[in-house]
């Protein structure tokens, strides 16, 4: 048993496992044991959040009229959201127009009447005063029409607001205001957020930060299963000044409809430095309580010897303590228990 083990409990069990051998023929493939360059997988949980996201309030007053989506709704780009009653905008937008029209009638007898004074002034024909009076009628229609086109765009604008649309394709959050209540300017209506491009937000240990590259592999694990490999990440020059941590962005490929959500919960693996592993198959480790052990060929026969393990990753298994390389190990530790009548068999 390895000197870091002081555990009277493990003693019968040890002694059954050292008196049982068997025949070196019978057993299963035997592993030499190599210490090899692994990567370093620091893993860290990540929640999922949308890039864009926001609350539309109202920019006009009036009257909700009509609510086309509720909380939850996955509603596309431009999509209508609210509607709020228009009978005060309608009416400014109808009185803008007919101000534009006045407007553009001032504006063409202005222009006939100083194209007939433009060529009776070089014949003597009117005087340079009355020709100065008409282009200075000209000008002022000219402005009189800039500013009737002007109104009729904030007209159209004001009553444009009446119509809430969706800003972008997303999914509704919040809904503020029901059917039948006024609203005035700058009032909450709905929130929600963009699906189509969401991120990895977490903190980063100090320690970690100063290991982490411009370039360094990231291995993500979302919620649904699906495993992504991705080297662009965004990291904050400022810690926290409760945790002491670095907050990290990592962008997610974007999504044509709902797949990740906001608020799940992601697993973030970073490819730190590269260090000397001894790796074992899960299948060579024999675990029974508290109890992890491996069966080492020897002269005689088989030993089972206690291991410390470290992560799993790939169906192998990190060996801590407990084996040196070159070292024969069984790759089954199960069939050798089964051959041996299966006395350690848990329960």
């Amino acid at each position: 048993m390895c000197p870091f083990v002081h555990r009277s409990w493990l003693l019968p069990v040890l002694a059954l496992a050292l008196s049982a051998f068997t025949n070196a023929d019978e057993l299963p493939s035997v592993l030499t044991v190599q210490a090899q360059p692994y990567t370093d997988w620091f893993e860290l949980d990540a929640r999922i959040e949308p890039i864009d996201q926001g609350s539309v309030a109202a920019q006009t007053s009036g009257r909700i009229s009509r609510i086309t989506v509720d909380v939850n709704d996955v509603v596309p780009s431009g999509a209508l959201l609210i509607e709020i009653t228009n009978t005060n905008q309608s009416a400014g937008e109808d009185q803008a127009k007919a101000a534009l029209q006045g407007a553009l009638a001032r504006q063409r007898d202005a222009d006939r009447q100083l194209a007939r004074l433009t060529a009776l002034v070089g014949k003597g024909g009117v005087s340079k005063r009355d020709f100065d009076a008409a282009k200075t009628e000209a000008e002022s229609a000219n402005s009189a029409v800039s500013q009737a086109k002007a109104a009729l765009v904030q007209a159209s604008e004001n009553l444009g607001y009446t119509r809430i649309m969706a800003p972008y394709a997303g999914i509704v959050s919040a809904r503020h205001v029901s059917l039948g209540e006024t609203v005035s300017p700058g009032q909450l209506l709905l929130s929600g957020y963009a699906y189509q491009k969401m991120r990895l937000v977490l903190d980063l240990p100090s320690r970690v930060r100063q290991q982490l590259k411009n370039d360094t592999p990231i291995r993500v694990t979302l919620p649904d299963g699906t495993e992504l490999n991705l080297n662009q990440h965004q990291l904050f020059q400022f810690a926290d000044p409760q945790s002491h941590s670095f907050t990290m962005r990592i962008p997610l490929p974007e999504q044509s409809e709902p797949r990740w959500h906001s608020g799940d919960w992601a697993k973030v693996a970073l490819a730190l430095n590269t260090r000397q592993q001894i790796r074992v198959p899960e299948s060579a480790v024999l675990r029974h309580s508290e109890l992890s052990a491996v069966y080492v060929k020897q002269d005689k026969g088989w030993v089972l010897r206690q291991v410390r393990l470290g992560r799993s990753e790939d169906h192998q298994v990190e060996i801590l303590a407990g084996l040196a390389a070159n070292e024969q190990i069984a790759t089954n530790s199960w069939a050798i228990v089964e051959q041996q009548g299966g006395e350690y068999a848990p329960r």
